[in-house]
């Protein structure tokens, strides 16, 4: 591992985590008295209601194939974002650590425990690792991107297969967090 890859692995978690921290602890949600459970569903967040769907349906095959589908196009944005010299990037990390705690607040909010929340999300957590080393990506293609043009580096077949490992071991941790998801954690709902 490169220099700057870990540094843009440490940006990605930063960028993710400074969010999350803001929306959980400054950042106070509008408080609506309402059924908890119907508010908690109708929030607007149409993947929330999608899997909670496919849940009570007892559809797991059809919910692991939501469930990746969903969690690896923000990990392809987060990659092909480094595209546009991280700008990309630094907005779906941003979003997607918002959204994360929204989602925990939200929750904590309708009346679930945070022991119940984390009985729930931590068995499949790891997929986080997949968004942060997404992310990472994302940022060391900036970075590249700039290297190059200003003529101090090029994208070599070391620096492409890099990337391509790396892209590899993301689809295969949110495939296996999508699995744990879908087929172990649902059954505690």
């Amino acid at each position: 591992m490169t220099k700057s890859f870990a540094y843009s692995t440490l940006l990605s978690f930063a960028l993710w985590t400074i969010p999350l921290i803001l929306r959980i602890y400054w950042v106070e949600a509008p408080n609506i008295e309402a059924d908890n459970e119907q508010l908690f569903l109708d929030s607007g967040n149409d993947v929330l209601k999608e899997i909670s769907k496919l849940i009570s349906e007892g559809n797991k095959q059809e919910l692991f194939i939501y469930i990746f589908w969903n969690n690896i196009k923000g990990c392809i944005l987060n990659i092909l974002g480094g595209v546009l010299l991280g700008l990309g990037t630094l907005l779906s990390l941003t979003l997607n650590g918002f959204v994360f705690a929204d989602i925990y607040v939200s929750s904590y909010n309708s009346g679930i425990t945070i022991s119940e929340m984390l009985k729930v999300t931590l068995p499949h957590s790891f997929e986080l690792i997949g968004t942060w080393l997404s992310g990472a990506l994302g940022f060391y293609i900036a970075w590249l991107i700039i290297c190059f043009m200003r003529g101090k580096e090029n994208f070599t077949p070391k620096v492409c297969r890099l990337i391509g490992m790396y892209s590899a071991i993301v689809v295969l941790i949110v495939l296996l967090a999508a699995y744990v998801e879908a087929f172990i954690t649902s059954k505690q709902l």
